[in-house]
């Protein structure tokens, strides 16, 4: 049984691109079905942030700020520079639409999403370093997404921060001090030992989480690309400007090849899935249509990333 789960387990993680691109395509076409499941989505959420952070500990946190400058890099530069140049991006793009300029702003403000963590593993890089950087930035995610959003779009565009820093409590930040405490309390045996068996289940609630956003905000996304097909080039630059820009403060910061390679993901790869939740339940409909398409860019230029980042170390070997 327990080969079984593992290879359940490593053939989700090795076809999960597919398993999103067809949640996507699914809940596309059926969204008058499945977007009625959306008061699911948060405890779904929720359920992955808890498996996800069963995985590092209140250790490796601290750990981690006996070297801090990647870390910093990481969680505050990006939160400084990527919204600046989302709010540029949008507004030379569409500077009549706030709710749309907001969308930009907030792909650029999410916290890091967790396949940077993958994405770092797969391509030898810091582990311990995305994984941390991850929950660190999960965790400060109620107040840096609430105060990027109100110092750069005002009063633009309506939000009811209480209600967002709310949302990010019970889908972020509860569900990752849990896991991060039951990481501390139990063995690395017990861990071992059930993990396992729970982990298809997170890789259920991300589909799930995916099919039913995208059903959520099919009709506006339609629409909105059919009205500004441009859109779509927009934030394709916003997506890879990430992977670019933490390429670029890495390389600035002379940092080892491996803390290189976690930078580049870590910063290209956001919490889309959380954002989506966001944008559907405290902005404008208009505000997830950046998110939605950030979501089908994300993953392939990830994959595109390892490519050439494997390709140079070989060339280096």
């Amino acid at each position: 049984m327990k080969n079984f789960v593992k290879k359940l387990n490593h053939f989700f993680s090795s076809y999960m691109i597919f398993f999103m691109l067809v949640a996507m395509l699914i809940g596309w076409y059926n969204n008058l079905f499945f977007s009625q499941y959306r008061h699911l989505v948060p405890w779904m959420f929720g359920f992955m942030t808890l498996i996800t952070s069963l995985k590092t500990s209140w250790k490796d946190l601290k750990e981690i700020f006996s070297r801090p400058l990647p870390l910093i890099t990481i969680v505050i530069l990006q939160h400084i520079l990527m919204p600046l140049f989302a709010k540029l991006l949008g507004t030379a793009g569409f500077p009549n639409q706030p709710a749309l300029i907001t969308g930009f702003i907030l792909a650029a403000a999410l916290p890091v999403g967790i396949t940077a963590v993958i994405w770092s593993g797969m391509s030898e890089g810091d582990v311990a370093l995305s994984l941390t950087a991850t929950t660190l930035d999960t965790l400060l995610s109620p107040l840096t997404v609430s105060l990027i959003l109100m110092l750069f779009i005002g009063e633009s565009v309506q939000v009811n921060y209480q209600a967002l820093m709310a949302g990010l409590l019970k889908m972020i930040v509860i569900p990752s001090i849990i896991g991060l405490t039951l990481h501390d309390l139990t063995s690395y045996e017990k861990q071992q030992k059930f993990l396992p068996f729970i982990q298809p289940f997170a890789s259920f609630c991300l589909v799930g989480v995916i099919l039913v956003n995208v059903a959520t905000a099919k009709i506006s996304a339609s629409s909105m690309v059919q009205a500004a097909p441009v859109l779509l080039l927009f934030v394709l630059i916003l997506v890879a400007s990430g992977f670019i820009l933490g390429w670029v403060m890495a390389t600035f910061f002379k940092f080892a090849r491996n803390i290189r390679t976690s930078c580049v993901y870590t910063m290209g790869i956001k919490n889309t899935s959380c954002g989506l939740v966001i944008a559907l339940g405290h902005l404008p409909v208009e505000a997830s249509i950046p998110l939605l398409i950030a979501m089908f860019f994300q993953q392939p230029i990830a994959a595109l990333n390892q490519k050439i980042i494997l390709r140079n170390s070989d060339g280096q070997n």
